[in-house]
Order: C-alpha cells, then structure tokens, then sequence
C-alpha cells in the first residue's frame, strides 16, 4: 500500500482562547474545525466556503462538545457498528493466539451481525447503558419470542465488544448487564414429535410437488433436504450452512448399512458428526443436484429463513403445544429427544452435538418420561 496522503493547514484562525480553530487544506475549498480533547484533536469538516458560516457552525459544534465533556460524555464517541470489524480482527488474532476458541468467535460474530447488531448499530457506545440492554431484552423476548438463553448469549456477546471498547478507551466503564433470569419454563426445548415430523415431512413434499417453475422447485427441494441433514444429524444451525462437499462422506459399515459422516468446525471445536440413514438420502440428492460442485462449495449455499417459515406456517406448525415459536433450531432439539427416546447414551449425543453431558441433560433429558423412552423406535421418518 502506498503512503497516505497529508494535506496541508492553511489559513488557520484561532478562537476562544486559542481552544477552536478553524482553518482550510490545500486539497480543498471547504472550511474545518477542530480542538484538542482527551488527549488528541476532534475534528470537522464544516462543508462550508464562505467563512462567516463556517464560524457559526464550529463555534456551535464547539459548545455543543463542551456540553457533553461537562456531562462526562467523551466528545470522540463512536458509535456501535463503527467498532465491529476493528472487534472482529481482534477476535481473529485473539483465535490465532489461543485466547479464544474460534468457535465462540463465530458465535460472537453471528450474533453481532445479526439481530443484535441490527438493534444496536446506530447507539453511541456511550449510550449502551443497563437501560438499553433491558430494552433490548424486552424487545427481543416480545418480538422474537427467544429464550432468556438466547437473550444471556446476545448480552455477552455486546459486553465482549464493550470490554474492547474500554480497552481501547473508547469508552470509559462498562454498564451493568440485566440480571439473569431465575425462571425455568419446565419444558424441553422446542421440538416436533414424531407425527408432528412426518407431517412436516408431507407438507414439505406437497410444496415441492406443487411449486411453480424451476427455481421454487430446486429451492424447496434444497429446503428439504437441510431439515432433513439436521434432523438427522444434530448439528447446529450455522454448522450446517458452513458444511462443504469436502467435508461430507458415506462411510459403509459392516453389515452394508451407510452412515453420512461429517468433519464440522464449530463451536467447540472441530468434531466428526455421524449422521442417521435420512442423512444419506439428503446429502446423495444433494450431490445430484450438483455433479460439478467442487470440494470448497456449500452444501447449502443460501439461507431459508424465509421459506421454512412459510413451510412451518402451511403445515401449522410454527408453535409447540406450550406456544413457542420453532425455528431451524427446533430441527437439532427433535433429534436430540428422538435420540433420548431412543435410550441412546447422553454422552454419545453430547458428542455427536459438540455439546457438554450436562446441557443435553438440563435442556432435554430431566425433562423424558418413562413412557417416552422406547428401543423400539424405528428410524426418524425421510
């Protein structure tokens, strides 16, 4: 990269016991402002020529700033979405160190990207206060109907931004955080039962049959097969989305039977995801609709946020019987009950999952009767 460009000062006039200045750069016509602030200059282009007006603005601007200094407000404020990417580079080298598990960072990264950042991308940082966040939290919990879980991992996301903020002295302390809940909804998390899933599955089948033109066809059909890989697999949401043909195999076991495995980076590290037989089908469909594809390419190469909503509304199965709204994640949680019904050990599933025994039990299991456990259940419906 080449040297970056200085201009010079010029004409340079001195105001309010020299605290203001207001002068030109020899690269353009327009007037600026600055004075000196904790520890260095604020500065402005007043997008002013005539010099009578640009005074007015920098000495309002000027005013202005001194307000909010005697307010304890620091005048070289930033606001959240201009600290993201500076974060995320942080995150990587933090990666690279061994600091932090490249997991968590994609996690981190997801969140501030999403809802999260689209909520917060336009506050002052100094404005990210425990009001905010309880704010955020009610607003998150009536409009997106999330877990309090959900809303404790958006948190601890956002303070993580913050800490490297406070670092950074781009701001001076950290707010507090809302407390957490102490409320267990006794429930498992939201799931489908069986015949819940097999007329999901129908349903499903039905909008492909039914759908007009060839991009609707193949876009469902893709649909249809990414429940069908979490559901059968257990993997996370975004795992799934990040899975390339290089990383997918069909492994013959002995006795002939076929079990798709996969190699996922995700939040706990890396792990090999052993998929039940729906797996197969899927991925081999998969394959088809793609005989070119190269190792480095997506499984799924588009999101379908959109159309599984659509597909759970037209099957009248976007709530559980307690009222919940189900998501794409909705998918991991059914193979981890049918698992559990299935009397398969926790610690298997956690493995399978990239998930502590303990999760799978607080989450899951402590929530099984007698009368769901069954050897008998045969494979989950494709």
């Amino acid at each position: 990269m080449g040297a970056t460009q200085k201009y010079k000062i010029k004409n340079l006039r001195k105001y309010l016991d020299d605290k203001l200045h207001i002068y030109q750069q020899t690269n353009t016509k327009f007037w600026y402002a600055r004075f000196y602030a904790e520890g260095k200059y604020k500065v402005r282009s007043l997008k002013e020529i005539k010099f009578e007006t640009a005074k007015e603005i920098a000495q309002d601007w000027y005013f202005e700033l001194r307000g909010k200094q005697k307010e304890g407000i620091p005048v070289h404020g930033k606001k959240f979405k201009d600290v993201l990417e500076e974060f995320f580079e942080h995150q990587n080298l933090q990666v690279k160190s061994g600091e932090m598990k490249k997991g968590n960072a994609v996690d981190y990264e997801r969140r501030l990207k999403g809802k999260l950042g689209t909520y917060f991308n336009d506050y002052y940082l100094q404005d990210i206060t425990l009001q905010s966040l309880n704010e955020f939290k009610v607003h998150r919990i009536s409009k997106d109907n999330v877990r309090h879980t959900t809303i404790k991992h958006d948190i601890g996301s956002i303070t993580q931004v913050l800490k490297y903020c406070k670092d950074q002295k781009y701001i001076t302390n950290l707010p507090e955080t809302p407390k957490k809940s102490k409320k267990d909804d006794k429930k498992p998390r939201p799931y489908f039962s069986l015949d819940e899933w097999k007329h999901l599955l129908s349903v499903s089948k039905e909008r492909i049959e039914s759908g007009r033109g060839i991009r609707v066809k193949r876009l469902r059909e893709q649909l249809h097969d990414f429940i069908l890989i979490m559901v059968h697999t257990g993997c996370r949401v975004d795992e799934v989305y990040g899975m390339t043909f290089g990383c997918a195999r069909i492994y013959k076991k002995k006795g002939g039977d076929r079990e798709l495995r996969i190699s996922v980076d995700g939040k706990t590290g890396v792990r090999e995801v052993r998929g039940m037989i729906g797996a197969v089908s899927a991925y081999e469909r998969i394959c088809k609709r793609s005989p070119k594809h190269k190792q480095v390419d997506l499984l799924f190469p588009v999101r379908y946020g959109d159309g599984l909503n659509n597909l759970l509304d037209k099957a009248d199965l976007k709530k559980d019987k307690y009222g919940r709204v189900r998501n794409a994640k909705s998918f991991r949680a059914t193979y981890i009950m049918y698992r559990l019904m299935k009397n398969v050990p926790i610690k298997s599933i956690a493995l399978n999952c990239g998930n502590d025994s303990a999760v799978i039990d607080k989450y899951y299991a402590k929530y099984l009767t007698s009368n769901m456990l069954d050897d008998s259940i045969t494979d989950l419906p494709e």
